[in-house]
């Protein structure tokens, strides 16, 4: 018989079983895949947020946990959703599992008084076994990016190529640093930061963009410096006014992956190549810090051309599409 139960996770036997089975239900299939690190998750639970619970519900049989869901839901914005993701190992699928994980969602969404539920799925190819289960139980596809890698290290001779053919940056000036963000850059970051969530393209999920203040972007990264290295950097005008950025993540537990993410630059300074001159100067950051990844990916919307025709030109390739689903109760 299967049974549905939250877990503790300051139980680290039982928290390490039930990340074995996420990973394990997560991974399968897919040559590269892209899973928070148990070190990384385990200290979320542990040390909640005080804007974004999340709870580790595990499927049982005589004590041992068959599969896995992580079940989130925002505190202070966005009050209508959840997030789920089931996770189950190939070996212990077609038992119902998967469905036994989903209504205790279900259960749980009511209580709470929420309506919409959305998920994130990997699509290496089709069909697709996790695909297949979201549309059975009602999820429709509302945005799809390519995920794309990158070798590492980083080919010199490709970097030294873009570098030339990029050409001077002029009316512009660079600040990178590796971490949190300095003092006198936290109101410009937090600015670019809800521009970024602004501007990025999310098709026809149901999200509710809450500007960054500087108390939550301090919160954010110092909650994220315990287990990522950020390297960013950021351009400004040279009176000083922010143009744009670009994030890049060193999980600091994970040998194998680092994580290309936001890249920025407002409209109204597009156009100069800033786009390039932020990745090169931040890739320069990655070579400084890098220890033993060996793969750098990053997300682009399919609609975001100029994105993609920047990453193809830095040896991105896709190795899978990233679908976010969304579910009306």
């Amino acid at each position: 018989m299967i049974v549905i139960r939250e877990i503790d996770p300051a139980d680290l036997a039982l928290f390490d079983e039930w990340y074995d089975a996420f990973r394990a239900g997560a991974v399968a299939g897919r040559s590269v895949a892209l899973v928070i690190g148990r070190e990384a998750l385990g200290y979320s639970m542990r040390n909640p947020s005080p804007v974004k619970a999340r709870i580790a519900v595990g499927a049982f049989e005589n004590d041992r946990v068959l599969g896995a869901m992580l079940y989130e839901y925002r505190l202070t914005d966005n009050l209508d959703t959840v997030e789920v993701e089931i996770d189950v190992p190939p070996e212990h699928r077609r038992r119902g599992i998967g469905t036994a994980l989903w209504q205790w969602a279900v259960t749980r969404t009511a209580q709470l008084g929420r309506t919409i539920v959305q998920t994130e799925l990997g699509v290496p190819s089709e069909p697709w076994p996790g695909a297949i289960f979201a549309e059975r139980l009602g999820f429709v596809t509302e945005h799809v990016e390519e995920q794309l890698v990158v070798p590492l290290p980083f080919d010199e001779v490709r970097l030294d190529e873009l570098r030339e053919s990029a050409g001077r940056l002029s009316g512009y000036r660079l600040t990178s640093w590796a971490g949190v963000c300095p003092a006198e850059h936290l109101q410009a970051y937090a600015d670019l930061h809800t521009a970024m969530d602004q501007d990025v393209p999310t098709g026809g999920m149901t999200r509710e963009v809450v500007p960054w203040t500087v108390s939550k972007l301090e919160a954010n990264e110092l909650r994220l410096n315990r287990n990522y290295l950020a390297l960013v950097t950021m351009a400004h005008t040279e009176a000083g006014e922010p143009a744009g950025y670009t994030l890049m993540y060193l999980p600091r537990a994970d040998a194998d992956h680092a994580q290309q993410d936001d890249t920025l630059v407002l409209r109204e300074h597009r156009g100069h190549n800033l786009g390039m001159h932020l990745k090169l100067a931040n890739l320069d950051q990655l070579s400084n810090h890098r220890t033993t990844q060996r793969h750098l990916h990053t997300w682009t919307a399919l609609t975001n051309t100029a994105m993609r025709k920047i990453n193809t030109h830095f040896g991105f390739h896709p190795v899978e599409q990233h679908r976010e689903l969304e579910l009306r109760l």
